[in-house]
């Protein structure tokens, strides 16, 4: 029982987790690179500052922009840790400083109004677009266009809403995204010449990179990583993250998970089928007589073999239904308790009830031919 719960939950973990590691990577994009800044600390971060070099930056994204002209697009990421108002009250947001091209690049589109202009982006224009959830915790069901927003100490004037994004949050998600239903996009200009940081007032934080051919994703990483060498004096403060090889990670811990449950199921159904054995040798002890009786009236071992065998997998499988019950309530309480997503599919329960049914052959095998081989003369003495 306890195996075949092990065994369930098992695959439904490894199931949910496969799920969602495909819907993490469609939302980041199959055809995506990302360019991330690296926090340096002690002596990496002096050598940065004796080589001069400024970290992730605009000119970046430009450099990369002109130098590879056949991508579909290349968007900045600058994240504001900036309070968001509607008057008095307050929203939960990540301000954004992007450009147009994030819309291309990352496949989320504008359900209302417009997105950021290449005229928002050259004239620093105080403009914004709010994610689905940002919109309808400030204004419900209010049409937002045209209000004023206060950003920080600044303000901007809402001109968009952006298409609402199915987003799995949790403790335990394969890879890690923000709610981007909550962003509040700015133009990247706005974003560095209204609220620098101290220190790199040109810093971005990344830069969201689309290619027409995904089988040119690594060769283009590859590329875009000679670029940024010369350009950030061969200081690495940047990670070029390919959303494939995020998936292949994802992928190798998974597998290692699952030899740790695999084991750990395997020797509960060991166990569970050195106890079944033991049952069903102490059953035939008990029905010796009833063995002999049978034996006497015609029955051949065979049918005392197969008899008993049928027995065990019965009790097999009705521990194994239990056990598919168990396993199913402990991956639910693992995605309540832990955050961790399962799937459910019935190539688990046909594992699951093949394995116990396999696990009552195996060991009900030696009990039934002990059964099939007592002396009939014998049997029938025994009281």
């Amino acid at each position: 029982m306890f195996g075949v719960a092990a065994v369930i939950s098992m695959t439904s973990i490894g199931e949910g987790a496969r799920r969602e590691a495909a819907e993490q990577i469609k939302l980041l994009g199959t055809n995506n690179i990302r360019v991330k800044r690296l926090e340096l600390t002690g002596e990496m971060r002096e050598e940065a500052e004796r080589r001069v070099s400024r970290g992730l930056t605009y000119d970046d994204v430009l450099v990369i922009h002109n130098r590879l002209p056949g991508l579909v697009g290349v968007a900045p990421l600058k994240f504001l840790d900036e309070e968001v108002r509607l008057g008095s009250r307050p929203g939960v947001a990540a301000v954004v400083g992007t450009s147009p091209e994030h819309q291309d690049v990352t496949n989320f589109h504008v359900g209302h109004g417009r997105f950021l202009t290449p005229f928002d982006v050259r004239d620093s224009k105080r403009v914004c677009v709010l994610g689905s959830e940002l919109k309808q915790e400030l204004f419900g069901y209010v049409d937002p266009l045209g209000t004023t927003l206060t950003i920080g100490q600044g303000w901007c004037r809402v001109v968009g809403v952006m298409e609402p994004k199915r987003i799995r949050e949790g403790r335990a998600t394969v890879i890690k995204l923000r709610n981007i239903n909550r962003d509040l996009y700015i133009p990247i200009t706005t974003a560095l010449r209204r609220f620098p940081r101290t220190g790199e007032p040109e810093g971005i934080d990344e830069i969201a990179i689309r290619i027409a051919d995904p089988s040119q994703l690594s060769a283009t990483a590859r590329a875009i990583r000679r670029i940024l060498g010369p350009q950030h004096r061969d200081v690495e403060d940047y990670e070029v993250m390919v959303p494939e090889e995020l998936l292949a990670q994802a992928q190798r811990t998974q597998r290692i998970f699952n030899i740790v449950m695999g084991s750990i199921a395997g020797l509960s159904l060991l166990v569970g089928g050195i106890g079944i054995m033991n049952i069903m040798l102490a059953n035939v002890s008990e029905r010796t007589r009833e063995i002999g009786i049978r034996r006497a009236i015609g029955a051949a071992k065979r049918d005392v073999l197969t008899q008993f065998l049928i027995e065990t997998v019965l009790i097999c499988l009705a521990g194994g239904t239990i056990g598919t019950v168990l396993g199913f309530a402990m991956a639910e309480g693992i995605t309540l308790y832990a955050g961790w997503a399962t799937g459910f599919s019935l190539g688990s329960v046909v594992l699951a009830l093949g394995t116990a049914a396999s696990v009552g052959l195996l060991f009900g095998l030696f009990p039934a031919r002990h059964a099939a081989e007592l002396p009939p003369v014998q049997a029938l003495r025994f009281e």
